[in-house]
């Protein structure tokens, strides 16, 4: 019959239609509402946090090892910078309420918690502190959103339809590949493991994912090509010395190179080899000139190390990344305890009685006993991936493990190989991101579409 291809929204009244179209606005705006009442109400919050650090609340790392952010810092100043890393974790956390609330969880439970994350001091100081730890935490929060969201498109069969949604969560991806990619080299890598993670676990947008990751990866190859003057040796040599220092410390009875006693003596190597938490427990005391002089003897002896002992290389690097794995800080050497960065001695706010109200919060609640729950982003991991692991087995969704984990997981692993000290602001990803990944368990039901 020629009536049966009449679709059904052509044989509804046009009244019909239009209230169809009404319920639709009216479910697209309450969607909008959340996030951006987090997302207000955040900036809120990180905005007294801003003007009670103003210019920051901790410095940068003179390292060296995020020339671009050394960079930006130079052009636009400590203040706006700050002031622009608060905006980008608000979003963010907006964002990832958002993402979250497809999935079911409710703005009661999720919303309290990002804005609790905006408050407290271990979070709220971090977003207003310099250093490349700050937007690689706002990249997480980013990625872990565009992922989850994705996601809940691919469950509903509306992955390959795209639209203006779809092309925002992919911007979003973009820009938190970017972000991490310009942090320096550490952040590079986060970028590409989270993204092959995605790829894995996102089939119905696998070559987009993967064009705009290789894009913007390619952006800091592209400006050092250009003749941006980055630091091209990075802080890979005081990685490589604190390996060979904990190599000295197992193997006391091995010959010494006269190549590494230009850099310290004796006893400077085998204090660093028993302190293997941070690499400061050997440049703190060695010769830095001579260090940068003797930089490709330092390279053959790392090299000859890792060809013959690749174990005690991988017992270093684990050694210093306990940050990204362990709950609990550990128990020998001076550096072996988190680092929680004193307040910068240009840190004098806005406001002086705003000001010593937040230093006072903050080093309140730096007592021992509170460092494994709010200073070490290792629990909040856990938490957060237990959470999806409960909510990927209750809804037969196991895909959301790898989504809202990628962020995570990549920033352990870049930890793992490259972290120079247990300073906590490196597991700022997962200290913003776990919390709300927590939430998860709170859903027993799906939340119908």
């Amino acid at each position: 019959m020629s009536t049966g291809t009449t679709t059904l929204g052509e044989a509804r009244p046009e009244w019909a239609q239009r209230q169809e179209r009404e319920r639709r606005h009216r479910r697209a705006k309450s969607r909008l509402r959340l996030p951006f009442a987090v997302a207000a109400a955040c900036q809120a919050v990180l905005l007294l946090w801003w003007a009670a650090a103003y210019p920051a609340f901790t410095a940068a790392p003179p390292d060296g090892s995020a020339p671009l952010y050394a960079a930006a810092l130079r052009a636009v100043h400590a203040g706006p910078l700050t002031l622009g890393q608060t905006v980008a974790v608000a979003f963010g956390l907006g964002y990832l309420v958002a993402a979250l609330a497809r999935f079911g969880v409710r703005g009661r439970h999720s919303a309290p918690v990002a804005l609790a994350l905006a408050a407290l001091p271990p979070t709220g100081s971090l977003v207003v502190s310099l250093g490349p730890a700050v937007p690689c935490a706002a990249a997480a929060l980013l990625l872990t959103g565009a992922g989850l969201r994705l996601l809940a498109r691919h469950g509903e069969g509306t992955a390959r339809r795209g639209g203006p949604a779809q092309r925002l969560d992919l911007a979003a991806l973009f820009a938190a590949v970017l972000l991490l990619a310009l942090t320096g080299t550490r952040g590079a890598g986060t970028g590409l493991v989270a993204t092959l993670v995605l790829v894995a676990a996102l089939p119905r947008v696998r070559a987009r994912l993967a064009l705009l990751a290789a894009l913007a990866l390619a952006v800091p190859i592209a400006l050092a090509l250009l003749g941006h003057p980055a630091d091209r040796g990075g802080s890979l040599h005081t990685l490589r010395a604190a390996d060979l220092a904990l190599a000295r410390h197992t193997d006391p009875a091995a010959p010494a190179d006269p190549a590494l006693t230009a850099l310290a003596p004796p006893e400077v190597w085998a204090a660093a080899g028993a302190d293997c938490s941070a690499t400061a427990a050997l440049t703190d005391r060695w010769n830095a000139t001579a260090a940068r002089r003797g930089a490709d003897q330092l390279a053959a002896a790392w090299r000859k190390l890792l060809r013959d002992h690749p174990d005690r290389v991988l017992d270093a690097r684990l050694c210093r990344g306990r940050l990204a794995w362990s709950a609990w800080a550990g128990g020998s050497g001076p550096h072996a305890a988190t680092l929680v960065p004193d307040t910068a001695g240009s840190s004098r706010g806005l406001w002086r009685p705003l000001h010593a109200a937040a230093d006072w919060s903050r080093t309140l609640l730096r007592a021992p006993q509170l460092d494994w729950l709010l200073w070490r982003g290792a629990l909040w991991a856990y938490a957060g991936l237990a959470a999806a692991l409960l909510y990927a087995w209750r809804h037969r969704l196991p895909a959301l493990v790898p989504v809202a984990g990628a962020a995570v997981l990549a920033t352990q692993l870049a930890l793992t190989a490259s972290a120079a000290d247990q300073d906590y602001r490196s597991m700022g990803a997962a200290l913003l991101v776990g919390p709300l990944l927590a939430t998860l368990a709170t859903v027993r039901t799906r939340r119908a579409a």
